[in-house]
């Protein structure tokens, strides 16, 4: 069975919906890594917005080296209450959301194999 982070980085941004990285070591490279590497131990939908909020960046200059990375401005984190007064708070709002798609995505991506495998 393939595990989540046998997958590129290149294939994490792809099924996370976002630009692909600039390079196999590069923030975001190894953020979208380390959100496969959290995803493995999520059980249900139910842990997927705390396995997301638990990989966001928490130091200003890595949650942006990760945005800009993964052109993350292309997200709405409007939708979540985000707005313009904190634009550090929005991309960490931002990244949590590419972190929620992604983790679905594994989630699914590993009932599928499951399912299969059956």
């Amino acid at each position: 069975m393939t595990t989540q982070t046998e997958h590129s980085a290149y294939e994490l941004a792809r099924l996370a919906e976002v630009a692909s990285p600039d390079s196999p070591t590069s923030p975001g490279a190894e953020w979208l890594n380390s959100v496969a590497r959290w995803a493995e131990d999520v059980e249900n939908d139910d842990d997927i917005t705390e396995a997301a909020d638990s990989v966001v960046p928490v130091y200003t200059h890595e949650r942006w080296r990760v945005f800009v990375d993964l052109a993350a401005y292309n997200e709405d984190p409007t939708d979540l209450g985000a707005d313009a007064s904190d634009m550090t708070q929005a991309a960490g709002v931002a990244l949590f959301l590419i972190a929620e798609r992604l983790i679905q995505a594994l989630l699914q991506e590993r009932e599928e194999e499951d399912d299969g495998n059956s």
